[in-house]
């Protein structure tokens, strides 16, 4: 779907609102697991739905309607038909909420179309408290919404859950998308947000779903029943940009889903420290301010940190050296964020959540996989290549002399400095995997605390991580689309005491059994434990 003749009308129409109002009152900072997916419907992700594709459910017997109409009013999704007759007489009906139950809508696909048929509704419970029940008061209110179990129906497949991942049901949310991520305002259409659902074990923890649903839950939704509509709009085109880590504006995400994210309006991160922002907040790095600007795109006037250190970069706007082109270069604790109060901004803050795994091996075939290297600056960090990579197995910050090579980059694992309240939230959702050597030299990476139990290896601490190198994913879903890469411990056929941990297989050893998970695009944690 592309919009006509936009550009000056929205510089026009942000500039006139953002004059007048300033911004909207920022929402209360929350933690959450943001997400790499807009609508995270899967196959549908880019499905914008028209209202007026609406098909319902025969209207009560002596009661003649005429054809349906459909309409969004916030986040409501409201069916309309004109009637005559009924007893006692009924000259409008109206479907809302469960009396949507087997309506149906149908939307372009692929050069054919999608029918969408509501099978389930029940009231929403969002990711920040409170939560209101689904009274008709609470509803026209705005402070609680109806979500939607949708089946998704085309020629050339079985009928399928609309929303694979998450909790399984999606809110109704008014306007179109690109698919290049752009929200475009457009009250003849709608699209079904699918919404996460809460993994933790003993604290919340909201993974799957996508991310325009959990803004809307964070408190930015794509309207506003007191104010403009226009910012509202933005915020939410704000809200979306940061969860997914798009850096560029330009629908390219740059993170992994269920990671850890805090975030803060501008009237909150000014309260912070006089404006000035620090560089840390309850263990989370200053990583970005994002902005609207005046023609509607979002990038971040800074960036201060990967989300993620060890991904590849799909930004094309951010060099290795996080300059962000065509902005001078300013670092975001150099900010002072007072003469930013009435703009429309986000700043977030991240964990530095993952530390690269690379194998290395020496001339008599053995191995040893870690996190404990150090990188050359002229070294880009996300690619495959290992040039420039070098043990550092004392942590010393200096290369060690060693007859072991880098052999290849694992993949990404969770660092083992994940704050306590996070490894509390992920639960058993996730698994340590320890760092053991011997005394002759040999070197083991294996999910077991003991060390296999092998005789002459010990634990291996450093700077006091108890020898645990990084967590994976203790489980993921076999029957999602995303990478699914299993970290796997082998062992010499011909050399005694000598293991490879890897994720491919090392010639001459054997499978002992998989330990965990990489992090990998496309991927949820622990889906099914």
């Amino acid at each position: 779907m592309k919009a006509s003749g936009r550009t000056l009308t929205r510089w026009c129409l942000a500039m006139g609102l953002l004059t007048a109002l300033g911004a909207e009152a920022d929402p209360p900072p929350v933690n959450s697991a943001q997400g790499t997916k807009l609508h995270g419907s899967g196959r549908f992700e880019n499905v914008n739905i028209p209202l007026n594709s609406i098909e319902v459910s025969a209207p009560p017997t002596g009661l003649v309607c005429d054809p349906p109409m459909a309409a969004m009013s916030g986040g409501r999704l409201v069916g309309v038909q004109i009637c005559t007759g009924g007893n006692p007489p009924m000259p409008v009906r109206v479907l809302e909420g469960v009396g949507l139950v087997g309506t149906s809508f149908r939307a372009p696909f692929e050069g054919r179309s999608v029918k969408l048929t509501i099978d389930q509704v029940r009231c929403h419970v969002g990711i920040t408290a409170p939560t209101f029940p689904c009274t008709d008061q609470n509803v026209a209110d705005g402070k609680a919404f109806w979500e939607y179990r949708v089946t998704a129906s085309t020629e050339d497949a079985a009928p399928q859950a609309l929303c694979p991942t998450g909790s399984g049901f999606a809110l109704a949310v008014p306007h179109a998308w690109s698919t290049g991520g752009e929200l475009i305002p457009n009250y003849e259409y709608f699209t079904f947000a699918c919404a996460p659902k809460d993994e933790g074990t003993s604290q919340p923890f909201f993974v799957g779903g996508g991310v325009i649903a959990k803004c809307i839950d964070w408190g930015y939704p794509p309207w506003n029943a007191t104010s403009s509509q226009g910012v509202a709009r933005e915020y939410h085109q704000l809200c979306t940009r940061m969860a997914t880590a798009d850096y560029c504006g330009e629908g390219r995400s740059n993170t992994l889903d269920g990671t850890p994210l805090k975030f803060m309006g501008p009237h909150d991160a000014i309260q912070l420290n006089a404006g000035n922002l620090p560089v840390t907040l309850e263990g989370y790095s200053l990583e970005a301010v994002w902005k609207v600007d005046d023609c509607g795109g979002v990038r971040p006037l800074c960036l201060s940190k990967k989300r993620w250190d060890t991904l590849p970069l799909e930004a094309t706007c951010v060099n290795r050296k996080l300059l962000l082109a065509p902005r001078a270069t300013r670092p975001c604790e150099s900010m002072n964020l007072s003469a930013y109060a009435s703009s429309t901004l986000l700043v977030s803050y991240s964990l530095f959540i993952d530390r690269s795994l690379v194998m290395f091996k020496d001339a008599a075939n053995s191995y040893v996989t870690t996190t404990a290297v150090t990188v050359d600056e002229s070294t880009i960090e996300g690619g495959s290549s290992v040039t420039g990579i070098h043990l550092d197995l004392d942590a010393d910050g200096a290369a060690d002399v060693t007859p072991f090579t880098p052999q290849r980059k694992e993949g990404p694992i969770l660092s083992s400095k994940l704050p306590a309240d996070i490894r509390a939230r992920m639960g058993s959702l996730i698994k340590p995997l320890y760092r053991c050597a011997s005394s002759t030299g040999r070197y083991l990476l294996t999910d077991d605390h003991q060390c296999e139990r092998l005789a002459g290896f010990a634990l291996q601490p450093l700077n006091g991580d108890q020898g645990i190198e990084g967590f994976v994913y203790s489980s993921v879903d076999v029957t999602s689309a995303g990478q699914r890469r299993p970290l796997k411990l082998w062992r010499s056929l011909v050399a005694p005491g000598v293991y490879a941990t890897s994720t491919q297989a090392q010639p001459g050893f054997f499978l002992v059994r998989e330990l965990g998970y990489l992090p990998a695009v496309g991927q949820l944690p622990a889906r099914d434990l």
